[in-house]
């Protein structure tokens, strides 16, 4: 090998190894490994209590028109109870995941050591919806509500009803020390005595107001008309149900499936009318005349709506521990 083609063999090495120094070439590098996508978290089986009361027609209707389980919740229980005690209780116990019920007993039960989440308003949205009202027997000669300072109204103390009984009486310019209250628990039994004249004034919740009336009875005092939103009826979550695999989940397609049965039974409530009377277990004479509600789409209830409910427990000592909206509402 001649001394030149010694000297161009060593430059065009040297270039070369220069090219792949800067080129950074030296060694290739290896594709970046795919990560799998996560598992969908199934819907846990989920056990909802109930009373037997118009609120939870979606609920019934979602169930019935199979809606749970085209949102991939393929196990649902809507367990009816007889009273709101025993259905507390289920709900303590863990007996039951989720209830209707109203603020006052998520509250009570947030209070007493059950955390739970308040996931939409049932009834009560607006003032429309659903009806609590201040009834009065035939031939009373009371007419207004103001005429009821100091008289004995029959109600359930510690519930929604003697919520409403308060408001509607504080918007009538009676405070809370003129309203007086008869105890009488169950409404079916405070309805009777009401009709037979044996109460001087009563606070129910519909069917019975509209029964009431069709009795001959008078309303004096309805929430339906009065200046604030009084009631509302929600469905709430157990906090632990909530955290557990599924749990969220679940929830989910719960308001999903809520949200589709309101839209059908907002369009056409007469298409749902023997699930009404069926379920809620509608007196004979309101069977084909009852209106059917309008109900609203899945939301939870608004800050003023649960801090006014928290107040008036808090004033009426029902309040066992401190209970605020973000305990009841917000993410846990």
């Amino acid at each position: 090998m001649t001394r030149r083609a010694s000297i161009a063999r060593a430059l065009f090495a040297a270039s070369l190894a220069t090219t792949l120094l800067v080129s950074g070439c030296s060694a290739p590098k290896a594709a970046p490994i795919a990560e799998k996508p996560a598992a969908a978290v199934k819907p846990a089986a989920v056990k909802i209590g109930t009373l037997p009361t118009e609120d939870s027609l979606p609920l019934w209707v979602a169930e019935k028109m199979g809606y749970f389980g085209t949102n991939g919740l393929m196990s649902v229980e809507i367990v009816s109870f007889q009273s709101a005690q025993e259905r507390d209780a289920a709900f303590a116990s863990g007996a039951i995941d989720a209830f209707m019920g109203d603020i006052i007993a998520a509250a009570n039960l947030e209070a007493g050591g059950a955390p739970n989440t308040i996931e939409t308003v049932m009834l009560g949205a607006d003032q429309s919806q659903g009806r609590f009202a201040v009834v009065v027997p035939p031939k009373s000669k009371v007419t207004s509500l103001a005429q009821l300072k100091g008289v004995p109204v029959g109600t359930s103390s510690a519930t929604i009803q003697e919520y409403v009984l308060d408001g509607l009486m504080g918007e009538a310019g009676v405070a809370t020390d003129g309203v007086a209250v008869e105890e009488v628990k169950k409404v079916p039994v405070r309805f009777e005595l009401l009709m037979a004249g044996k109460l001087k004034a009563a606070a129910l919740p519909e069917p019975f107001v509209t029964l009431a009336e069709m009795g001959g009875a008078n309303v004096v005092g309805d929430d339906t008309k009065s200046k604030a939103n009084l009631s509302q009826t929600v469905l709430v979550f157990s906090d632990a149900y909530l955290a557990k695999e599924g749990g969220r989940e679940a929830a989910t397609a719960v308001l999903k499936a809520w949200d589709v049965a309101v839209g059908n039974i907002n369009m056409e409530p007469e298409q749902y009318r023997a699930e009404l009377v069926d379920k809620a277990r509608l007196p004979e004479p309101l069977a084909k005349t009852y209106k059917v509600n309008t109900y609203p789409l899945a939301g939870p209830p608004t800050q003023v709506q649960v801090d006014s409910v928290l107040s008036w427990m808090r004033e009426k000592g029902y309040l066992k521990a401190d209970v605020t909206y973000a305990d009841l509402v917000d993410a846990k």
